[in-house]
């Protein structure tokens, strides 16, 4: 396994406390030397983003965002914000979603997605996932500033 020793963050958008639980659970055992900063609201994450930009603090090097913040506009609203952020502060964001529907998908990436992976059952899925997320994110694509 090739992760850098240097602690990378990571934002996740999340309402559901549940749903919470599970991925900093999943995230502990599949993105080592991760620090997880969970939010649970697209307005505490977008205040998050503000201040790194603010504040020149290097950005989250991957949002998780839960689509449905209760509604949707939420995330569209975050993700409209995110791609209006300087190029260098711009984090990627994964859109974790319980939706399928082929409109969420398609207006996730016409508004910056990077990704949209619709939310596994069981915590044996969740971890498939990140091991996924992991090599992708972390060992294969070159992101600015990395």
């Amino acid at each position: 396994m090739n992760i850098s020793p240097r602690s990378q963050t990571v934002l996740v958008v999340e309402d559901n406390p549940d749903h919470q639980v599970l991925l900093r659970y999943v995230m502990q055992r599949s993105l080592v030397n991760t620090t997880p900063v969970f939010t649970d609201s697209a307005d505490q994450a977008m205040a998050y983003l503000n201040s790194c930009v603010a504040n020149e603090i290097t950005p989250p090097k991957l949002v998780l965002l839960d689509l449905y913040l209760p509604k949707a506009e939420y995330g569209w609203q975050f993700l409209r914000h995110v791609k209006q952020m300087p190029a260098t502060m711009r984090p990627p964001v994964v859109v974790l979603s319980v939706s399928r529907e082929e409109d969420d998908i398609a207006q996730a990436y016409q508004l910056g997605a990077s990704s949209f992976i619709s939310k596994p059952i069981g915590q044996a899925e969740w971890l498939t996932y990140f091991e996924t997320i992991r090599r992708y994110w972390w060992e294969t694509v070159t992101l600015p500033n990395q």
